[in-house]
């Protein structure tokens, strides 16, 4: 798989046209979202490289990478960070669920389960 290819930018959701145009309010939580991904990827030693500094804030330009994730960390995030995202988007509280970490903690130990970790 190409290293370079993009499996997600946050730009792609915040610059969407949208009607009735997107809320400041709905643009920051998707960055917060964003950031919780990146950090969690980190953390858990899913990364080839610090994607966010500690502090660091997400912007329209911060992206995933296959390259930027580990033979494992790909894995994870197409078993654990996809369906993290997709529960997000059917959560009716949004701001609750972009801190649900009791979920993506869960779908770690699956993961690891599953791959015998």
């Amino acid at each position: 798989m190409d290293k370079n290819r993009i499996i997600n930018r946050i730009g792609w959701v915040t610059q969407m046209k949208s009607a009735p145009p997107l809320t400041k309010e709905y643009i920051e939580r998707q960055y917060r979202f964003f950031e919780n991904q990146v950090w969690f990827l980190q953390e858990n030693g899913f990364t080839t490289r610090m994607i966010l500094k500690k502090g660091e804030k997400a912007n329209d330009d911060s992206e995933i990478k296959v390259g930027d994730l580990t033979e494992e960390g790909l894995k994870f995030y197409l078993f654990g960070i996809r369906a993290w995202i997709a529960k997000y988007d059917k959560a009716k509280d949004r701001d609750k669920a972009i801190n649900d970490f009791a979920f993506i903690e869960k779908k770690l130990a699956e993961f690891k389960a599953k791959e015998g970790a």
